[in-house]
Protein backbone atom coordinates (compact mmCIF):
# COMPACT_ATOMS: atom_id res chain seq x y z
CA UNK A 1 0.00 0.00 0.00
CA UNK A 2 1.24 3.43 -0.61
CA UNK A 3 1.47 6.06 1.62
CA UNK A 4 0.44 9.39 0.04
CA UNK A 5 3.67 12.10 0.59
CA UNK A 6 3.29 14.84 2.88
CA UNK A 7 4.01 18.47 1.77
CA UNK A 8 4.05 22.20 3.34
CA UNK A 9 3.55 24.53 0.64
CA UNK A 10 5.45 28.06 0.80
CA UNK A 11 5.54 31.18 -0.99
CA UNK A 12 8.99 33.15 -0.82
CA UNK A 13 8.98 32.84 3.33
CA UNK A 14 5.46 32.62 3.99
CA UNK A 15 3.87 28.63 4.32
CA UNK A 16 0.54 28.38 2.59
CA UNK A 17 -0.39 24.92 4.36
CA UNK A 18 0.36 21.92 4.06
CA UNK A 19 -0.84 18.01 3.16
CA UNK A 20 -0.96 15.78 -0.28
CA UNK A 21 -0.55 17.65 -2.77
CA UNK A 22 -4.28 17.30 -4.11
CA UNK A 23 -5.00 18.12 -0.97
CA UNK A 24 -2.82 21.38 -1.44
CA UNK A 25 -4.51 21.21 -4.89
CA UNK A 26 -8.09 22.22 -3.38
CA UNK A 27 -7.30 24.39 -0.74
CA UNK A 28 -5.23 26.90 -2.50
CA UNK A 29 -7.24 26.86 -6.25
CA UNK A 30 -4.18 25.84 -7.73
CA UNK A 31 -4.02 22.68 -10.68
CA UNK A 32 -2.75 19.57 -9.74
CA UNK A 33 -0.37 19.26 -12.39
CA UNK A 34 1.36 22.88 -11.31
CA UNK A 35 1.80 21.80 -7.94
CA UNK A 36 3.53 18.37 -8.70
CA UNK A 37 6.07 20.50 -10.55
CA UNK A 38 6.48 22.77 -7.69
CA UNK A 39 7.79 19.48 -5.67
CA UNK A 40 10.11 18.56 -8.31
CA UNK A 41 13.90 20.10 -7.86
CA UNK A 42 13.76 21.75 -11.06
CA UNK A 43 10.81 24.01 -10.10
CA UNK A 44 13.21 24.38 -7.41
CA UNK A 45 15.83 25.02 -9.27
CA UNK A 46 14.16 27.68 -11.61
CA UNK A 47 12.84 29.68 -8.78
CA UNK A 48 16.40 30.02 -7.18
CA UNK A 49 17.79 31.04 -10.90
CA UNK A 50 14.92 33.32 -11.13
CA UNK A 51 15.23 34.90 -7.90
CA UNK A 52 11.21 34.61 -7.62
CA UNK A 53 9.72 35.06 -3.80
CA UNK A 54 6.48 34.80 -5.57
CA UNK A 55 6.56 30.90 -6.86
CA UNK A 56 4.76 28.55 -5.12
CA UNK A 57 7.16 25.53 -3.75
CA UNK A 58 6.26 22.37 -2.04
CA UNK A 59 8.78 20.73 0.18
CA UNK A 60 8.11 16.91 1.21
CA UNK A 61 7.68 16.65 4.89
CA UNK A 62 9.68 13.67 6.04
CA UNK A 63 9.10 11.97 9.53
CA UNK A 64 12.07 11.69 11.97
CA UNK A 65 12.36 7.73 11.56
CA UNK A 66 12.94 7.68 7.78
CA UNK A 67 15.57 7.15 6.03
CA UNK A 68 16.53 8.74 2.52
Amino acid sequence: MTIAKEYIAYQGDRPLGTGTVRELSKSLNIPYSTLSFSASPSAHERSRVRGSDKAILLYEIKEDDEED
